[in-house]
């Protein structure tokens, strides 16, 4: 079989320091209750995700949990994901499930998804640089798809944290990394898994930046859903 795994990073790295010279049309314009700078933070991500109308039919059938990996499945692109801050699920309700659906109309009966566990997606892993648990947990699906997969051959989008976890000769496993909002956007990865990136960064996103403030301009990546399935399937 020939196989490839993607692992997606909606947004999770290191955050810098406030920018104390930010114009007030640069921010988002929704309401902070909370004082303590963190969980101001954590409220302004969550306005960002509550500011989007979604239907309720489709919000309804959105599956915020997949799990298709670590039930024994492979196939020939496995998909593993870690969901944006403050999404529910493992694979988060925004453009993780958008990207899968995207994909898999590009590559029908080819795709199994795998969200990343033992991972918060809060604002205190953000802020720390990344989670490392969830690290940890994406590195481990890595090497469970070498083990589980034998014949598989992985393309892997991974986060920034979690590439220095996956050993280096599975390096070469990796077809694809795709990153969204990427708060290390311009940093290169380890070694050959730096050979094929595509990052998605809007004008205005700050995070992209390095600034760990949520505009507007962060909360619209379910767009970049077919260029980014375009590119993981023109690779694999």
């Amino acid at each position: 079989m020939l196989a490839a795994l993607l692992l997606l990073l909606p947004a999770l790295a290191a955050a810098a320091p406030y920018p104390s010279a930010l114009a007030a049309a640069d921010l988002p314009t929704t309401t902070i209750t909370s004082t303590v700078p963190a969980l101001a933070l954590e409220e302004a991500f969550a306005n960002l995700r509550a500011s989007k109308v979604v239907a309720a039919d489709v919000a309804a059938a959105v599956v915020t949990t997949r799990s298709e990996l670590k039930s024994g499945q492979c196939d020939d692109i496995i998909v593993i994901f870690a969901r944006g801050t403050t999404e529910p699920g493992n694979v988060g309700d925004d453009v993780g499930p958008q990207f899968f659906d995207a994909l898999v109309a590009a590559e029908p009966g080819r795709v199994i998804v795998q969200g990343v566990d033992n991972y918060a997606a809060d604002i205190w892993g953000f802020l720390g640089g990344g989670s490392d648990d969830g690290a940890a947990d994406m590195a481990a699906s890595v090497k469970l798809v070498a083990t589980q997969c034998p014949n598989s051959k992985i393309g892997a989008q991974v986060t920034h944290k979690a590439a220095k976890l996956i050993p280096t000769n599975l390096y070469g496993l990796v077809g694809a990394i795709v990153l969204f909002g990427d708060p290390n956007n311009g940093d290169a990865f380890p070694g050959t898994l730096n050979k094929n990136v595509k990052t998605f960064c809007h004008d205005g996103d700050l995070i992209c930046d390095g600034w760990p403030i949520p505009t507007d301009a962060h909360s619209t990546y379910e767009n970049d859903a077919p260029a980014a399935a375009a590119y993981v399937a023109a690779l694999l």
